[in-house]
């Protein structure tokens, strides 16, 4: 009995342990394929039913500015843009259900034409009229392995798409707002796969540094509204890791620490206290 219960006390003990990962939110996989179901039946809808004439025309401006983007045309940008709204002003008078139809038809359109690209490479003037620039998003984040095998799941794609859509249309709350659930799903993925920088910071240690930086920044913004958006995300976890792995050493153990406080037993609690323990080792190391 003795041993055993000395074992058990080792176990329970903490060891320093690298952060290497965040932790990455847990999405209720029902909840979003019924919305992806339900996205599939407004895109079957759109085909068999003619939409509104405004809800068509904010259709042709998304892909006459998309088509600007995907060719570079920086000086039609800003008028697209503004065609752009206009079209949505008019179109978000109608059912709102037709806009979905809309933006479910263009997303489906969107995944096919990617497909057809990674089959064969070909860029369609389809695909550049749904995506925009979105093939050099993938070059320039890295988003691509061996060419052209994406290292984003239809789901990723699928929430991508819909964020920006929302973006450029305007519409981003109410009906057109996306569910936790694939907001979970976006924040997950750009977590482990940030954005990139548009500069090559690659090559100078100094660029590489200020690359971190901003990386950090980046991940510890994402954080703060995926906590907003999900407070059962382990938010405080995730930014003692961040603050971690870009050399914040006292900054860490004062998250992994407000971890603990918060939840002292909980799933991630072992984690957290073998975390802490590696940043108290580096912070004691660097004679802080």
């Amino acid at each position: 009995m003795l041993l055993l219960a000395g074992s058990a006390i080792l176990l329970a003990a903490p060891r320093a342990v690298e952060p290497e990962h965040l932790p990455v939110p847990l999405h209720d996989l029902q909840a979003l394929s019924a919305t992806m179901r339900a996205d599939d039946e407004r895109a079957k809808a759109a085909q068999l039913q003619t939409l509104d004439v405004d809800v068509r025309a904010l259709g042709r401006e998304l892909r006459a500015y998309n088509m600007a983007a995907a060719d570079d045309k920086e000086e039609q940008y800003a008028d697209a843009r503004i065609r752009v709204a206009r079209a949505a002003d008019k179109a978000k008078r109608r059912d709102p259900e037709e806009l979905l139809r809309l933006r479910a038809y263009q997303m489906r359109r969107f995944v096919s034409e990617l497909e057809k690209w990674q089959q064969d490479g070909t860029v369609t003037s389809e695909l550049k009229a749904l995506g925009g620039d979105f093939l050099v998003v993938l070059e320039r984040n890295a988003w691509c392995r061996g060419g052209r095998r994406l290292i984003l799941g239809e789901a990723e794609l699928r929430v991508l798409f819909k964020k920006r859509w929302n973006a450029l249309s305007g519409l981003r709350t109410g009906p057109y707002a996306l569910t936790v659930d694939e907001d979970r799903v976006r924040f997950g993925f750009l977590l482990r796969h940030p954005f990139s920088p548009n500069d090559p910071v690659h090559r100078a240690p100094r660029r590489r540094q200020a690359a971190g930086k901003r990386l950090a920044r980046q991940r510890l913004l994402m954080i703060d509204r995926l906590a907003a958006r999900d407070p059962s995300y382990p938010a405080q976890l995730a930014r003692g890791v961040v603050y971690y792995q870009s050399g914040q050493w006292t900054m860490a153990s004062n998250a992994f620490r407000r971890h603990l406080d918060e939840k002292k037993e909980g799933a991630f609690a072992l984690r957290a206290r073998n975390y802490l323990k590696a940043a108290l080792d580096r912070t004691h190391q660097a004679g802080f």
